[in-house]
């Protein structure tokens, strides 16, 4: 059985696409945060992971640089809605969800989509990914 890590700072989103994708046959674990993530990921390496891209502590672009320097064959997926822009957050150089986005790409992810999505697109998405459809 395919394993994910699912990394988001959202609990509700989090535990609504670890029930989509526990439904689809596969098994799921959670982090919060990039740090959470990483280390969970070396103690149990996923064959996928999922991740925010706004998060506290450590934000997605970062955790995928970093994944992707100690796991290069893990696939990624990132997600983001654009998140709150205040004066204490604000990044000029990623103001808008695709820019985020982008990022996350140049970054190592094989595949973004912009919160929310469709239940049957992530599922295709991650069984394309993992080689069980082409």
């Amino acid at each position: 059985m395919s394993s994910i890590l699912i990394i988001d700072d959202e609990e509700d989103i989090r535990d609504a696409m670890q029930l989509v994708l526990e439904s689809a046959g596969y098994e799921v674990r959670i982090a919060s945060n990039g740090n959470e993530a990483i280390e969970l990921q070396r103690r149990e390496p996923a064959d996928l992971i999922i991740t925010d891209i706004i998060m506290p502590e450590k934000d997605g672009v970062n955790t995928i640089k970093e994944i992707r320097q100690e796991f290069p064959g893990i696939r990624i997926i990132a997600i983001s809605g654009g998140g709150g822009v205040d004066l204490l957050t604000y990044r000029p150089e990623a103001i808008k969800t695709s820019a985020y986005l982008s990022a996350a790409k140049q970054a190592g992810a094989d595949l973004t989509f912009t919160k929310p999505f469709e239940r049957a697109d992530l599922i295709q998405a991650v069984d394309k990914l993992l080689n069980k459809i082409h």
